[in-house]
């Protein structure tokens, strides 16, 4: 099996990977981050040389990045968010935004290019990626 894994230089998402890739000897592993306060390479160095391993820095919603991405593999399990205490309490209107914005960004990208792909979110229950 083949995995997208965005938001996976987080606490969850690099733990998510390393669960991953011991349990199904088999799988390779994208990992989407676009490494902000809350992504740290860190937690994956000791995979950084494993085969079935690839990092690639950029943004969920860059629609050209994930449009070539996506294509190569069978599912994407969504980690990435932006939320924060600290944020939500400066502004609370905005602290859920992005991590939804992404999230849709992602999906509508991923059902538009390679509609046979299954869509995790870490906040939702598996879904086929569709555009309505």
């Amino acid at each position: 099996m083949r995995y997208l894994v965005t938001g996976g230089a987080g606490f969850i998402g690099s733990n998510f990977i390393h669960l991953l890739l011991q349990a199904e000897p088999d799988a390779t592993v994208v990992n989407l981050d676009k490494l902000t306060y809350a992504g740290n390479l860190e937690n994956l160095r000791d995979i950084e040389g494993d085969p079935r391993y690839l990092f690639v820095r950029g943004d969920i919603c860059d629609s050209a990045l994930v449009a070539t991405l996506v294509p190569d593999v069978d599912r994407v399990v969504n980690f990435a968010a932006e939320t924060h205490v600290d944020r939500s309490i400066l502004d609370p209107g905005t602290s859920s935004r992005p991590t939804s914005t992404a999230r849709t960004c992602c999906w509508r990208r991923c059902g538009t290019r390679h509609p046979a792909a299954r869509a995790v979110s870490s906040r939702s229950r598996p879904t086929r990626c569709t555009v309505a």
